[in-house]
């Protein structure tokens, strides 16, 4: 086992090491939002049912989300680098897998569905072993008064993705057959391995015991699987149901008992001390914040695009790639001014805007809504995110002891996470509730009859619009059809006011960050070299 990363760039650029690691992540998260586009050929092709196809989709979200926490702390006593490229060997693998489940369903007589998402798991898990790795080895790579443009040139990579999945996916699935989407992971999984290999040094925590905390690993991943499967399955089953009412009860006594164990053991997967950093707690309470009002934007304005105005996914994603071109522009502009004069006020405007851009975006949405008027809004929103992301990031991990920065890292992704899934499980919910509400509103406006408009309703807030076409005469279809398109659009309002308000409760919590002293943003100082934070900071 090597030693500590005191210095693990010495020998090299860091600049190189970080490109080589953006590239990796780049394949990661292209392969996150990819998948979604590709659903319906899929499911054409294996004869999936939409229980499966949702499976298919949420089985990878399980298992990242689950193993998050623990393998990052792994990567400080096993070595950052080496679990990173055993989590891309991995996903590499596992998209071989995807690729040629309907051929392997074949030859061991098992359904090719169930193949792709067990394949599906398996990209969780090598996933999980990478994000977190990534982090680390960005920090203890950069020292932290360099990070923040590092955490930038980060962020503009988790940009690339969000604008590059679906237009990637929606080309492919157009014109190329669905397994393409997992092929093109191969020759970029085996160049990242190999330029890792080369390039990227090893660290570890030197005062790690080397021996595994199980009983965290299977206290925080039981934990978190009945916080996640509740939050995915929530919809599904009702929000009321008991086996819901069961997993999120399940979920929290889990949780607490982890923390009470964490707080007995020698060598926890969760250094609790992290939390007596100020900058790294709110951090992490921003992160989950934002992450939840992302989904204010993305999630229903995917919906409202394919669904309401009828876009392909193709022009969907074209629509929404000016707000990500714009974050990869100020990502990485915000980490360079957080390297001169702290987060604070940084994440403050960030965030601020952020929430600004969505009310302006919400007062744009009609049911005559064009790529050219949404332009200005997505614009203000992507350059509040560019300046959300790398801020908060940074300010999470600055003042992170570097031998440990692997927990920090764990406990940061996983709680963007558990963001995003609660982002998507509660305005998801939220979302389908108002499109029932406003649907039950404006379908009576139309010679609909009456006996029909609950259950017309009932189908659009499952966006089941091509059985709603199939069941009405073919006089009725265009009225009734203009008064579903209003009754998104009034959904659509109502999800991003609550994703504003969201945004808006982390611009407050963002006042909560101290920047560090004068003396420790300082320009030049070796790399790995990290600055003491003053007492004032933590």
């Amino acid at each position: 086992m090597t030693n500590s990363s005191s210095h693990p760039t010495q020998e090299k650029n860091p600049w190189v090491i970080l490109s080589v690691l953006c590239l990796a992540v780049f394949m990661l998260l292209l392969d996150t939002t990819i998948v979604n586009v590709a659903q319906v050929k899929i499911k054409d092709d294996l004869g999936a049912s939409l229980t499966q196809i949702q499976w298919i989709l949420d089985s990878y979200i399980l298992a990242y989300a689950v193993l998050l926490l623990s393998f990052g702390r792994l990567g400080d006593v096993f070595g950052r680098k080496r679990l990173f490229m055993v989590g891309m060997a991995l996903f590499t693998f596992a998209s071989l897998l995807c690729a040629a489940s309907a051929w392997i369903g074949d030859q061991i007589d098992v359904s090719g569905v169930n193949v792709l998402i067990a394949a599906r798991v398996l990209q969780g898990i090598g996933g999980a072993f990478m994000m977190p790795q990534s982090l680390s080895l960005v920090s203890v790579t950069f020292p932290p008064e360099k990070r923040g443009a590092a955490m930038g040139m980060w962020g503009s990579v988790v940009a690339a993705g969000a604008i590059l999945g679906p237009i990637v996916g929606g080309f492919i699935v157009t014109h190329y057959a669905w397994e393409w989407i997992f092929l093109i992971n191969l020759p970029v999984g085996i160049a990242s391995l190999y330029l890792i290999w080369r390039i990227v040094p090893e660290s570890t925590d030197p005062l790690a015991s080397g021996k595994i905390d199980w009983g965290g690993v299977l206290l925080s991943g039981l934990g978190i699987f009945a916080l996640v499967y509740a939050c995915i399955e929530g919809n599904q089953l009702g929000w009321t149901s008991v086996e819901i009412l069961g997993a999120f009860a399940i979920s929290a006594v889990l949780l607490t008992l982890f923390v009470w164990w964490e707080t007995r053991v020698d060598d926890p997967i969760v250094k609790l001390e992290l939390f007596r950093i100020r900058n790294f707690t709110v951090g992490n309470i921003i992160a989950t914040i934002i992450s939840f009002g992302m989904l204010g934007i993305f999630f229903p304005m995917t919906l409202f695009l394919q669904q309401a105005l009828g876009y392909s996914p193709i022009k969907a994603g074209l629509t929404m790639a000016p707000m990500s071109a714009v974050l990869m522009v100020a990502a990485p502009v915000s980490g360079k001014l957080v390297d001169r004069i702290g987060p604070r006020w940084i994440l403050f405007f960030g965030t601020t805007v952020m929430t600004i851009g969505l009310v302006y975006l919400r007062s744009l949405i009609h049911d005559d809504t064009t790529p050219r008027s949404l332009l200005p809004a997505l614009l203000v929103t992507g350059a509040g995110m560019g300046f959300t992301f790398a801020p908060m990031t940074a300010a999470a991990m600055r003042d992170v002891p570097p031998r440990i920065a692997g927990s920090a890292s764990g406990i940061l992704n996983t709680m963007r996470n558990i963001g995003q899934v609660l982002g998507i499980a509660i305005l998801g919910s939220w979302l389908q509730n108002r499109i029932g509400f406003y649907s039950e509103q404006e379908l009576p406006k139309t010679d609909l009859d009456p006996g029909l408009v609950g259950h017309v309703s009932r189908l659009a807030q499952q966006n089941l619009f091509l059985e709603i076409r199939d069941e009405l005469p073919s006089d009725q279809i265009v009225p009734v059809f203009d008064a579903l398109r209003e009754a998104f659009v009034l959904a659509v309002h109502s999800t991003f006011l609550a994703a504003a308000i969201t945004c808006g409760v982390a611009a407050l919590a963002a006042l909560l960050i101290r920047n560090p002293k004068a003396r420790t943003i300082e320009v030049g100082r070796p790399a790995g070299v990290a600055s003491q934070p003053a007492a004032g900071d933590r």
